[in-house]
């Protein structure tokens, strides 16, 4: 590979904008190769749903209430991505539920029509994330709502790192994502934290006490380790029935880890507060 043909940052975070968000980005081959070589530089795109996140729910939480900001929230957030994650997590959730062989799930995995384990998957995933925006203040949000759409990008990076490579869309990003793929994506994943943290922290420095804010950031600390584990036990839970690391699995990762994280970083932050 020439030094011109070599992916690059730039061209790769291109390829993920366009590709992971309805924004009318222009993209080339190169684009997506360089994603899926660079693939580890996905916790960006959790910064950018993230803020895109925290703006519509604290604007509309502000002047509506909390369960239509949580609701419309979630739903702006599934356009923007074309509801691409939520698909591959329906997808897997038939392919968990259907009773056989490998070769069954995998076949009830790639089956077009959604069936009762795919609907339930998708029903409880979008239920449990409302339930955990609800229970969030603006603040919090600002803290966690955007954290855990960074570490659901990071738990992707870990269950391709640890997973075997499908044969479909997603196929290249798994094989390029190594061990060393997971450290970088790890390290990016602590650098976007700590910049969430400081700057939320200087928007709500008025509003929260010392022991609130050590709460926020415990909680976001936890949520970074859990979100590593939960990408490792989803490559492990799709090897097993599988045998594959897929675009389904990654996605079914992204919307999973956000709930199992939203959940350690609110319970967290309600264990310290009442201590």
């Amino acid at each position: 590979m020439t030094d011109e043909s070599k992916p690059s940052i730039a061209c790769a975070l291109k390829g993920m904008f366009s590709f992971f968000t309805m924004l009318p980005i222009n993209i080339e081959m190169k684009h997506i190769d360089s994603m899926n070589r660079k693939f580890w530089l996905v916790p960006v795109i959790g910064l950018f749903y993230g803020i895109f996140a925290a703006v519509l729910f604290v604007l509309m939480n502000e002047y509506l209430t909390v369960f239509i900001a949580s609701a419309a929230t979630l739903f702006m957030m599934g356009i923007m991505n074309r509801f691409l994650h939520l698909d591959g997590t329906m997808d897997i959730g038939d392919g968990l539920t259907v009773a056989g062989k490998k070769e069954d799930h995998v076949r009830a995995l790639k089956d077009t029509l959604v069936g009762a384990g795919g609907v339930a998957t998708g029903l409880m995933v979008v239920l449990l994330t409302f339930g955990e925006y609800i229970s969030l203040s603006s603040v919090s949000f600002l803290f966690f709502g955007v954290s855990a759409e960074i570490l659901a990008r990071n738990s992707q990076v870990a269950a391709a790192a640890f997973g075997t490579p499908g044969n479909g869309m997603a196929g290249d990003s798994v094989r390029y994502t190594d061990k060393k793929s997971f450290v970088l994506s790890s390290i990016l994943t602590i650098a976007l934290l700590a910049l969430v943290y400081f700057v939320a922290r200087v928007i709500t420095t008025e509003v929260l006490n010392g022991v609130v804010e050590d709460a926020h950031l415990i909680g976001m600390i936890i949520g970074f380790v859990v979100s590593v584990l939960w990408g490792i036990l989803m490559s492990k839970i799709a090897e097993k029935n599988f045998g594959m690391v897929n675009g389904d699995v990654l996605g079914a990762t992204n919307e999973t880890s956000r709930v199992v994280t939203l959940f350690v970083m609110i319970a967290t932050l309600m264990i310290m507060l009442r201590m």
